[in-house]
C-alpha cells in the first residue's frame, strides 16, 4: 500500500509525539509501582477516606485496563469494551460505545435511504468504512428476522453486557461472516463473580425536547455453590428501559436547477421544490434477559454453561409534518433543468413580488405559488362548480378559481394560485425479539488435550406497521432561507377561496393521500460446533486446533410494498375512468362528515353513479404546528391534520379510507390486509422464503511464545486455513410473460395505422395482429400464469488466515495479520420472485429488427424480447484478502499506543448490475435479461488507525487521577461501487428508487461508498479519583455519503462533519451505591444535510438539504451493589 509522503509525515509525528508522551509517564509507573499493589485493590477501597490520594485500579480505570489486556493477548487485531462493575457499561446502547472504537463510525438515522428520519439513538454499525459486520452474543450467531443479515444493534440492552469484542481481522477458529469486522457481545456468567452479587440498576431519563421522564432498571443476582459433585453457579439479569425522544427536521425538497430563466435573472438558479418540517416522537421500550448457568467438576476437567438471552425492542413513531410546495420534479430526470421556455410551467413569484438569490444562484427569499395548472374539466365561465371543479367551499364558492384566459373570465388574474400545503399524520410501530438458548461443555481430559462442545438455537421476530394520512389545502408561501434555518410563512393563496376561518376550518382541506405497510418476519437457527485443542509441548509449536461447524437457518421476511393510494384529485368522480365531468367534489372536503344531509348528493359520471355517506366526523384534527425547531421556522395558523387514532389503528384505517367502505377514492384504495389476491396480509410477491444450511471446517496452529525468540525478539502466532460450505435454498414465485397485457391472444387483420395528419398511411404496415406472427413455443411462454419456483444453491470457501505477534521488548510489539474472509449476502437479496415482462417488435415500424422475414420482406414472424427485475438467489458469498499491521506500545496497566494501517480487496462485491437467466415455462426455455444484485468486480479499502490512552498517575495529587483516551482512523476507498440496492420491496424490483425514479433510470454520479467518513477520532477525557469518576468524551466524523439516491429526492445526500458530546460524573456514596448523571448529546449538535445536484466527474456541486435535531438527554442512575 503507498501512502503519500506528506500523510506518511502525518503519521510518523503523531507516533513521534505519542511516544513521548509515553516515554516520560512510564518512569514515573515504575516508581509508583513499588507501593502496595493497587491494582488489586477491591472496589470498596475506592471510597477508604484514608486511601483517596492512593492511585486504585477500579471502575472505569478498571474496565481500560481488562481491555487494554485483552487486546494485547489476542490471537488478531482486536478492540474490546469491557463494563468492569455490574451495569457500568461506559454508554447508553451498544452502538453509542461503539463509535468510540477505532475504526468504527454509526448511523444515526432509521434508514439510510430515508433521510427525513433522524434518530435519537444510533441505529447501525460500520467498521472501516464497510456495513457488512457480522455480530455474534457470546461468540455465536445472533441477527434480526427482517431482510438484513446481522443484528439491529439498538435491540440489545446495554445493561446486560459484560464487555464487547471487535474483531478487524480473522483467526481460523472465528466464525465466517465479518468481512468487515466481527462484534461479539458478551454478557456475564456466574464464575465471573467471586462470590454472590446483587445488583439493582435504576435510572431517570429526561430529554430537553420530550420533556419526558421516563424509567429505567436493570438487575443482576449472581452466585456460586460448592457441592459434592462440584461447583454451581447461576445468574439472572434483567433490564427494562423506556426512552421518549424527539426529532425534529427542517428540510429542502429536491433543488430544481433553473437555466436562463429571464424572470430570475439568468443564469443558473436553484430553487426547492418544497419545504418541510416534521417532528416526530420516538417512544421506545426495550427489555432484555440474560440468565446463565454453570457446572464445573471438581477435578477442573469439566465445565458446563447454558445461557439464555432474549432481547426485545419496541419502538413506535407519531409523526406530523408540514410541506410546503409549489411545483415537483417527481419523474424528472437526475440531471433535469428547467429552460426559460417552461419554467412559468412550474413555479412562480406572487403577483408583484420577486425571488432573491445570492451570488451562487441559491434561492433566498420569495413568495412562492404555483400556476394554475389543469383544475377539473372547466369548459365555460359558469358557476357550476359541483359540476365541473374538484372542490368548493362551505359557502359555495370553487377552491380554486378558474381563472383560465380561454374561459372569457376577467375577475380574476393571473393564471396562478397558492402552492399545495400539506399536512401529514404518520405512524409506525416496530417490534423486534431475539430469543437465543446456548450450551457448551469444555472438557479437559488431560492436561494437553481440551475439547469444546457447543449447541445454539436462535429465533427471532419481527413485527413493523407503519400508515400515514396528507391532507393539502392551498397557500402562498414565503420561504426565507437567509437565516440559520429556513422560515415559511404561510399566506392566503392566490385565487384561493376559503371557509371562515381559512387555513383554521376542515372545510379548507382535503384527504389527498393514504399509505399503508406491514412487516411480520421471523427466522430460526440451529448450529452446534465442535473444537479440539491439543497442546504440543514447550517447542516452537504451541498448540494444533481442529474444530467443524454446522448451521441451519430459515428465514422468512413478509414485507409488504408501501402501499400509496390517492383518495381526492383532480380525476377523481369515475374512480379513474377517465371520463367527463371527473371530480372529486363530493368527499372533497375533510369536513364533509355523516350524517349524509352534510354531503352534496351522489356523483354520477356516464352510467356510473358513485354515492358518499360521508368522512368520520373525529377523523380532522385542528392543532398548531408552529412551536417546531422553538417557533422559529414556520409562521402559520392552525392547521388541520388526520387523527392518530385512526392511522395507528388499521381497522380504523380501512374502515376510514377504504373503497370498499367508502365507495370513492381516485384510486379505489384498499388497506394492506384488505387487498385482492392476498394471504394473511400478503401478497405472493411480498414472501421470501430462504432456508440457508452451513458446514465449516479449520484447523489452527499456534506456534512461538514471549520465550521463543528469533534475532532477540520474541515471535508468536497462529496460522490456520477454514472451509465453508454454503447452501442455500430459496422458495418463491415465477410469474409468467402475459402477451394479454400487451396484445389481444387473437390473429386477426390490423387496419392501416393513421399517419401524423390523421389520415391512413400509404406505405407498408404490418397487416396482421401479433398474435399471427408469434411461434408456438412463445404463445406457450406467455401465457400469464405463475408457477411455485425454488432455486439450490452451494457455494464454496477457503479461507485462509496467519496471525504473527512479534515482542520487540517488554513494552512494544509488532503484529500482522493477513487472512481471506467472506460476507454472505443479506437475506433480502436471495428473494426468489421473478415477474417476467415481455416487449415485441413496434407495430407501427415494418423495419423493427424484432420482425421476421423472408426473402422478400415479407413479415413471417416475430421475435419478442424478454426482461425481468428481480433480486438473485444465485448470488454468491464476498470475499475479501486482507492484511493488517499493528504497531503497539504498552507502557501502563491502563496506558498504550497503537498504529495500524490496514488493505481489503473484494472480490464478487455484490452491486446492482444485469444478468441473463434461462427461464422455462410449458416446457419452453427463454433467456430473460434480469436486472438486480449481482457478484461484481473487485474493489479495495486501505486506511489507518491511531489509538492511545492513559492516565497522568506522574502527575501531583489531585490531578493524578486525569486520563485521556484519543483515537484517529483514516479511510480510503479504491473502486468499490454502492450496491445501489435495496434489501426490501414488496415486488420483484431490487434497484434503490427515489423521486419518481429508480438507478436503472440513471443518477447522480457519486464518488464514495455510503457510510464512509474519510476521517474521524474521538477525545475522551477522563478523571477518577477517591470517590469520583468523571468522563466526557467527543466524537466527530468527517462529511460522509449517506445514500446515493434518497428515497424522496433521487438525488445523492451527503452528511456534514458531525461532532457529538457526551459526559458522566459519577459519585460512589458507599461500598453500595453509586449515584451518576450522564449527559448526551450535550452540544445540541445538528445533523447537516446537503444535497448532490451535480455529477462527481462535474465537481458535485452540494446544496442545502436538511437541518436535524434531536434531544440533549439526562439520566440520573442509582446503582446498589450487594
Amino acid at each position: 500500500m503507498r501512502i503519500t509522503r506528506i500523510r506518511m509525515a502525518g503519521w510518523m509525528g503523531c507516533a513521534s509525539v505519542a511516544a513521548l508522551l509515553s516515554a516520560a509517564p512510564a518512569l514515573a509507573q515504575e516508581t509508583v509501582s513499588t507501593a502496595p499493589a493497587a491494582s488489586q485493590a477491591s472496589p470498596s477501597d475506592v471510597i477508604a477516606d484514608n486511601e483517596v490520594d492512593t492511585v486504585i485500579v477500579t471502575g472505569q480505570r478498571a474496565a481500560l485496563k481488562s481491555a487494554q489486556q485483552i487486546k494485547r493477548s489476542a490471537d488478531t487485531i482486536v478492540d474490546s469494551i469491557t463494563a468492569s462493575d455490574i451495569g457500568s457499561f461506559p454508554d447508553k446502547s451498544v452502538a453509542e460505545a461503539l463509535q468510540r472504537v477505532p475504526g468504527v463510525t454509526v448511523n444515526r438515522y432509521a434508514s439510510t435511504s430515508d433521510t427525513t428520519h433522524f434518530s435519537a439513538e444510533p441505529s447501525g454499525v460500520i467498521v472501516r468504512g464497510l456495513s457488512q459486520v457480522r455480530s455474534e452474543f457470546n461468540g455465536r450467531d445472533t441477527f434480526s428476522a427482517n431482510s438484513s443479515r446481522g443484528l439491529s444493534w439498538g435491540d440489545v440492552s446495554p445493561e446486560l453486557m459484560g464487555g464487547v469484542d471487535t474483531y478487524k481481522n480473522q483467526t481460523a477458529e472465528l466464525i465466517e461472516g465479518g468481512i468487515a469486522g466481527t462484534v461479539d457481545l458478551k454478557t456475564r456468567l456466574p464464575f465471573d463473580s467471586a462470590g454472590r452479587v446483587i445488583g439493582i440498576t435504576t435510572s431517570l431519563n429526561y430529554g430537553n425536547l420530550s420533556e419526558q421522564v421516563t424509567p429505567e432498571v436493570s438487575a443482576i443476582y449472581a452466585n456460586r455453590w460448592d457441592s459434592e459433585i462440584g461447583e454451581f453457579g447461576l445468574m439472572v439479569n434483567g433490564a427494562h428501559s423506556e426512552l421518549n425522544t424527539i426529532s425534529e427536521s427542517s428540510q429542502f425538497g429536491r433543488m430544481g436547477i433553473f437555466k436562463d430563466v429571464t424572470m430570475f435573472g439568468g443564469g443558473t438558479k436553484y430553487i426547492p421544490a418544497w419545504y418541510r418540517l416534521a417532528h416526530t416522537e420516538f417512544d421506545r421500550t426495550r427489555n432484555g434477559v440474560a440468565a446463565a448457568g454453570q457446572w464445573r467438576d471438581n477435578d477442573q476437567k469439566f465445565l458446563a454453561t447454558v445461557q439464555f438471552n432474549k432481547s426485545s425492542y419496541e419502538n413506535i413513531w407519531h409523526e406530523r409534518s408540514v410541506q410546503g410546495s409549489a411545483f415537483s420534479l417527481y419523474n424528472r430526470g437526475p440531471h433535469f433543468e428547467v429552460t426559460n421556455a417552461d419554467a412559468s410551467t412550474y413555479v412562480l413569484p406572487a403577483p408583484g413580488t420577486t425571488f432573491k438569490f445570492d451570488d451562487e444562484g441559491n434561492f433566498e427569499s420569495g413568495i412562492m405559488t404555483s400556476p394554475l395548472g389543469w383544475v377539473g374539466n372547466t369548459t365555460s365561465a359558469s358557476n357550476d362548480w359541483a359540476g365541473y371543479l374538484i372542490g368548493q367551499t362551505s359557502t359555495g364558492q370553487p377552491v380554486i378559481e378558474p381563472c383560465y384566459g380561454w374561459t372569457g373570465r376577467t375577475d380574476c388574474a393571473p393564471e396562478q394560485r397558492g402552492g399545495e400545503l400539506s399536512a401529514t399524520t404518520r405512524y409506525n410501530y416496530n417490534k423486534q425479539t431475539t430469543q437465543d438458548l446456548g450450551f457448551n461443555l469444555k472438557w479437559d481430559p488431560t492436561d494437553r488435550l481440551r475439547f469444546n462442545f457447543d449447541v445454539q438455537k436462535v429465533k427471532a421476530k419481527l413485527s413493523n406497521y407503519d400508515a400515514d394520512v396528507g391532507l393539502v389545502s392551498y397557500a402562498n408561501l414565503n420561504i426565507d432561507a437567509t437565516g440559520d434555518h429556513p422560515v415559511m410563512t404561510v399566506l392566503p393563496g392566490t385565487n384561493i377561496n376559503y371557509a371562515p376561518g381559512g387555513l383554521a376550518n376542515p372545510n379548507a382541506w382535503r384527504f389527498n393521500n393514504v399509505n399503508n405497510h406491514l412487516e411480520r418476519s421471523e427466522g430460526d437457527q440451529f448450529a452446534a460446533r465442535i473444537d479440539v485443542q491439543y497442546d504440543l509441548g514447550d517447542g516452537w509449536l504451541d498448540s494444533l486446533k481442529v474444530g467443524a461447524r454446522h448451521a441451519d437457518r430459515e428465514q422468512t421476511v413478509r414485507w409488504s410494498v408501501y402501499n400509496w393510494g390517492g383518495i381526492a384529485n383532480a380525476w377523481g368522480c369515475d374512480q379513474g375512468g377517465g371520463g367527463v365531468n371527473s371530480t372529486d367534489y363530493l368527499w372533497y372536503n375533510v369536513d364533509r362528515t355523516a350524517p349524509a344531509s352534510n354531503v352534496n348528493g351522489d356523483c354520477a359520471t356516464g352510467n356510473a353513479t358513485t354515492t358518499f355517506s360521508g368522512w368520520d366526523r373525529n377523523l380532522p384534527d385542528v392543532r398548531s404546528f408552529n412551536d417546531i425547531f422553538s417557533g422559529d421556522v414556520l409562521k402559520s395558523g392552525m392547521l388541520t391534520f388526520a387523527s392518530m387514532d385512526f392511522v395507528k389503528d388499521l381497522e380504523k384505517f380501512q374502515k376510514a379510507f377504504g373503497y370498499s367502505n367508502t365507495g370513492v377514492g381516485s384510486s379505489r384504495w384498499e388497506a394492506v390486509c384488505y387487498r385482492a389476491g392476498e394471504t394473511n396480509c400478503f401478497l405472493p410477491q411480498e414472501i421470501t422464503d430462504v432456508s440457508e444450511k452451513t458446514n465449516a471446517a479449520y484447523f489452527m496452529l499456534k506456534f512461538g511464545g514471549r520465550d521463543h525468540r528469533i534475532g532477540g525478539f520474541g515471535i508468536s502466532g497462529n496460522i490456520g486455513l477454514r472451509y465453508v460450505e454454503t447452501q442455500n435454498e430459496s422458495s418463491g414465485s415465477l410469474v409468467h410473460a402475459d402477451f394479454g397485457k400487451n396484445d389481444v391472444r387473437v390473429c386477426q387483420p390490423r387496419g392501416r395505422p393513421m399517419g401524423p395528419d390523421g389520415l391512413p398511411i400509404t406505405g407498408a404496415y404490418v397487416p396482421q395482429s401479433l398474435w399471427c406472427y408469434l411461434s408456438a413455443e412463445d404463445k406457450a411462454f406467455t401465457d400469464g400464469l405463475a408457477s411455485a419456483s425454488t432455486v439450490r444453491q452451494k457455494h464454496h470457501n477457503v479461507l485462509p488466515s496467519f496471525n504473527l505477534k512479534i515482542d520487540l521488548n517488554d513494552e512494544w510489539q509488532l503484529r500482522l495479520a493477513a487472512s481471506r474472509a467472506m460476507s454472505r449476502p443479506d437475506i433480502g437479496y436471495l428473494k426468489n420472485y421473478v415477474q417476467v415482462n415481455m416487449a415485441g417488435p413496434d407495430m407501427n415500424n415494418v423495419n423493427d429488427p424484432l420482425w421476421v422475414k423472408d426473402s422478400a420482406g415479407n413479415i413471417t414472424g416475430a421475435n419478442l424480447r424478454y426482461t425481468a427485475e428481480s433480486y438473485n438467489p444465485y448470488l454468491k458469498p464476498m470475499t475479501a484478502d486482507q492484511i493488517d499491521i499493528s504497531l503497539e506500545h504498552y507502557f501502563a496497566e491502563v496506558g498504550s499506543f497503537s498504529l495500524a494501517v490496514f488493505y481489503k480487496k473484494f472480490n464478487d462485491y455484490i452491486q446492482y448490475g444485469g444478468f441473463n437467466q434461462d427461464v422455462t415455462v410449458n416446457g419452453v426455455t427463454r433467456t430473460v435479461f434480469t436486472r438486480g444484485p449481482v457478484n461484481g468486480d473487485g474493489a479495495k479499502i486501505r486506511g489507518a488507525e491511531a489509538a492511545y490512552q492513559r492516565y497522568f498517575d506522574f502527575l501531583p495529587a489531585p490531578f493524578d487521577g486525569l486520563g485521556i483516551q484519543a483515537n484517529f482512523t483514516y479511510v480510503e476507498n479504491k473502486g468499490i461501487t454502492n450496491s445501489n440496492l435495496s434489501n426490501a420491496s414488496g415486488g420483484g424490483g431490487s434497484n434503490t428508487s427515489g423521486g419518481g425514479l429508480s438507478q436503472a433510470d440513471g443518477a447522480v454520479q457519486v464518488d464514495s461508498l455510503e457510510g464512509l467518513s474519510k476521517y474521524a477520532y474521538n477525545l475522551v477525557g477522563m478523571y477518577e479519583k477517591g470517590r469520583w469518576a468523571v468522563r466526557a468524551a467527543y466524537n466527530w466524523r468527517s462529511k460522509y455519503l449517506l445514500t446515493a439516491m434518497d428515497c424522496c429526492l433521487a438525488f445523492p445526500i451527503w452528511q456534514d462533519d458531525a461532532g457529538y458530546l457526551d459526559a458522566s460524573v459519577r459519585y460512589r456514596a458507599s461500598d453500595n451505591l453509586e449515584i451518576s448523571l450522564q449527559g448526551s448529546n450535550l452540544l445540541n449538535t445538528e445533523s447537516v444535510l446537503k444535497q448532490q445536484v451535480t455529477d462527481a466527474s462535474a465537481g458535485g456541486l452540494l446544496k442545502d438539504n436538511a437541518w436535524n435535531r434531536t434531544d440533549k438527554r439526562y439520566l440520573l442512575t442509582f446503582r446498589f451493589k450487594y
